[in-house]
């Protein structure tokens, strides 16, 4: 099965520029793009989608300045083909052994504000159309195409990292991964308050 990732290399992750530097939200993105690797790994042929080459070991690298929904869609008739997000940091190898388990010629996984965080196609003919709301949009366009489909639901895979909330979840679930190594290192942590909240520790310097 092949197993694409898309990730953008350039200023990521921008709705985080008032917490985090540009260098900051550049590794932070990396290490969540390795996070998501580590987990798809034993599922199949990782492929990285990336409008600018970055080096990577294990997995292919393919550099296209296309739209997102051009550069997956050249890729969907090639099935089995599963398209998972590169800001998942808190997925696991079980969780996606679930979603890979479940029945369906397109299985959709919601994220937390309508996306789509994970896409099985097992038919071709399936195309995609990212942004605004588009786990609605392709729910839809599989019915419409009679794809049989069906929803996976699961928490880890819901939580992709845009916001300053967003970043809570991954402190408060996601110990050992990378991406929680890292902010942990550069000074994150959570208070424990009514409603938990993310805080940053200054460093003194010597």
């Amino acid at each position: 099965m092949k197993i694409l990732i898309p990730f953008k290399a350039n200023n990521p992750k921008s709705r985080l520029s008032d917490i985090l530097s540009f260098e900051e939200r550049k590794r932070l993105a990396e290490l969540m793009l390795l996070d998501v690797i580590d987990a798809a790994k034993p599922f199949g042929k990782v492929r990285v989608i990336t409008p600018t080459k970055i080096e990577l070991y294990d997995v292919d690298v393919v550099v296209d300045n296309s739209d997102l929904n051009t550069s997956i869609n050249k890729e969907l008739d090639d099935v089995p083909v599963a398209v998972v997000m590169s800001d998942l940091p808190l997925l696991s190898r079980s969780t996606l052994s679930r979603f890979f388990e479940t029945d369906g010629e397109i299985v959709l996984a919601p994220g937390r504000k309508g996306g789509t965080n994970m896409l099985m196609v097992r038919r071709t003919g399936f195309r995609v159309s990212y942004h605004y709301g588009s786990f609605f949009k392709h729910l839809e366009y599989a019915k419409q195409n009679g794809f049989s489909v069906s929803v996976f639901d699961s928490f880890f895979s819901s939580v992709d990292i845009d916001d300053k909330e967003d970043l809570l979840e991954l402190l408060l679930h996601g110990e050992g991964k990378r991406s929680w190594e890292y902010l942990r290192n550069i000074g994150f942590d959570v208070k424990f308050e009514k409603i938990p909240q993310i805080e940053r520790r200054v460093f003194m310097q010597s």
